[in-house]
Parts: structure tokens; C-alpha cells; sequence
């Protein structure tokens, strides 16, 4: 029987970008799902904003904007909490492929696969070629989830999941089909073998009155003008502290791991904290080698070598075209 190295898949923008959602510098340029009279008023101010601030600013991005706002919450354009809010909503919209019979805050749940073939011929490789430890996401969505499924399932067979660093059981609320009165409201709950580090917050974690809440959808990012638990992308921007112990389990997930496979990820340079993550893990595990599956692998490559030296760095293609060099390691 052969034997597989532990191995890390971690998962940026890129991953999400390939099924359809947009990337960082295009938050503010897509069609996205306005809950509200009163989320539009605020939506508008924000656009405004942005768009008042990116014609002094030229190239600069949508993180740049959102970084000027996080630090000055009380005498920027838009408060904070309306430019997380929209955030939310834009990613939080469901493809168009997810809504169904559903609400648009109630579609593109958990309980339902994903309807990607680049990520279901991904998850195929990866899970019959690799021992994976786990998977580290730096994404908001819920495309991972989808992937690897609520539980353990057969056609395609897939391992399930559940979130590494909350505490367990873990049940997620969830709504059968909205507003029917013959299906009620339903709870599920996570059984997979596979932890998902969710290491900027989720789409579908809500918090009221300090208490942390798992939803099947994404209706956080639609109530109460967003209460969806996320970290915007923003520059110098550190973990909270409560995703303290997400974070301290994804370190030592990548430190057991020999492999790890990057996926979709980019390295931005405001993500200070996850390279400091990258680098103390690598330090101290038993890291052996690297495979970048991203259209720029090459130009990632050099600064991968940089940041861990003496590690093999393996560049790829992104999807699904890397995936043809993916089943020969």
C-alpha cells in the first residue's frame, strides 16, 4: 500500500476567482445582492466614496481604500462597518448556478456541491494523490465547504470537513427550504474528517451578543447591516483575537506537513501576518517541498525561495491546467 506524506492545501483568491467570484481589486466593479432600502443608501455612500477616492488615487486598489477607512474609522468617507458590510454582500451573493428555489441570502448552502468542474477535478486529485492534513483558506466564501463536503460522501467520494479551531460539535443552522410550511427549519452538523482553517473569518459565521453562530448560508452578510464575522483585505492587517486559536491550529497543521499545495494564492504584500505564518511554520515542522498551482507561479516562485529557502518550490499552471502536473507527484 503506499504510503502519503502529510500534506497542507492552502487556498487563496485565485481558488474562488476560478468559479466565478471577483478578486480583491474588483470588489467595487460587480453586481452583488443589496438586502435592504437602507443597505443601498449605504452601498451608494461607499461607491461614492471609492469612486471620489480612486480618482485622486489612480492605480491604487480597492485594499488601499479599505486600509485609509480601518484607519481612520471616525473621520473617513464611510463608516468602517458599511464598507465591510458591502464586502459581505459582494462576496456573499451566490453564483448564479446556486440560487434554485431558494432566497438569494439562503442560496449557494453548504449542504449543496459545488458546480465547479475545475474544483471538483481539483478536490478528485488532490484527495486520492495526497494525505491532506488540512486545508487553510484565507477566502470568505464557501466554495471550500462545498468541495469537501458537510460529510462524509460517496459519489464523488469525499472526505467532509469541519472548521479547525472551534470547538466542536459543531451545528450549523440552516433553513430547508425558506418560508415553507411544510419544512421547517433544520440544524446539521459537521462530521468531516478534514479540518478547514478559515483564517480570515467566514461568510456564514455570524456574531450577536458575543456569541458565535454557524449559519448553512450566508445570511450574516445580509442582517442587521452585515454581522458577518471577516477580515477585510486591508494593509498590515493582523488575525483577530478570536480566530486566535484558528490560527494556532493552522500552524501546527502546516508545521506536520512535508507538502504543502498553494493554491490560488498570491501572496499580496498586506498580508503580513499570513507570511510570518508561512515562515514560523516552515521553521519549525518538517516542510520538504511546495507546489504553487497559479497562472503567475513563475513570478511567485523567487519570492516563495525567499521567504523559505531550502524548500522545493514547484511552479504550475493554475486550473485546471496545473492539474495535469499535479497527479505525477
Amino acid at each position: 500500500m503506499t504510503v502519503y506524506s502529510p500534506t497542507a492545501v492552502i487556498l487563496g483568491a485565485g481558488f474562488s476567482y476560478v468559479a466565478g467570484l471577483p478578486l480583491a481589486k474588483d470588489l467595487f466593479d460587480c453586481e452583488f445582492f443589496v438586502p435592504s432600502k437602507a443597505a443601498k443608501r449605504r452601498f451608494a455612500a461607499v461607491l461614492q466614496s471609492w469612486r471620489a477616492w480612486q480618482s485622486m488615487h489612480g492605480e491604487r486598489g480597492p485594499e488601499q481604500f479599505l486600509t485609509e477607512i480601518y484607519e481612520s474609522p471616525k473621520i473617513g468617507p464611510v463608516p468602517w462597518s458599511w464598507a465591510t458590510e458591502m464586502v459581505a454582500a459582494v462576496l456573499g451573493t451566490p453564483l448564479r448556478h446556486d440560487r434554485g428555489p431558494f432566497q438569494t441570502r439562503y442560496a449557494g448552502r453548504i449542504t449543496r456541491p459545488v458546480n465547479v468542474p475545475q474544483h471538483n477535478t481539483f478536490w478528485d486529485v488532490v484527495l486520492s494523490r495526497f494525505s491532506i492534513a488540512g486545508v487553510l483558506t484565507t477566502n470568505y466564501d464557501l466554495l471550500a465547504e462545498r468541495g469537501l463536503r458537510h460529510r462524509p460522501m460517496q459519489r464523488p467520494e469525499r472526505p467532509g470537513f469541519h472548521y479547525g479551531g472551534l470547538s466542536r460539535p459543531q451545528i450549523l443552522k440552516g433553513t430547508a427550504l425558506p418560508f415553507s410550511v411544510v419544512k421547517a427549519e433544520r440544524d446539521i452538523e459537521l462530521v468531516g474528517t478534514i479540518p478547514l482553517y478559515k483564517l480570515h473569518g467566514s461568510l456564514n459565521w455570524g456574531l450577536r451578543k458575543g456569541v458565535l453562530s454557524l449559519y448553512q448560508d450566508c445570511r450574516p452578510a445580509f442582517r442587521y447591516g452585515g454581522d458577518a464575522q471577516i477580515v477585510p483585505p486591508v494593509f498590515e492587517k493582523d488575525a483577530p483575537s478570536w480566530l486566535a486559536a484558528v490560527w494556532k491550529e493552522a500552524r501546527q497543521t502546516l508545521a506536520s506537513c512535508s507538502t504543502w499545495i498553494v493554491c490560488g494564492y498570491s501572496m499580496p504584500h498586506y498580508d503580513h501576518s499570513i507570511t510570518r505564518l508561512f515562515i514560523d511554520a516552515a521553521k519549525d515542522g518538517i516542510l520538504t517541498d511546495i507546489i504553487l498551482l497559479d497562472p503567475n507561479s513563475q513570478m511567485l516562485l523567487e519570492r516563495w525561495n525567499v521567504l523559505i529557502p531550502g524548500t522545493k518550490v514547484h511552479a504550475l499552471p493554475g486550473l485546471p491546467e496545473g492539474l495535469r502536473s499535479l497527479v505525477t507527484y
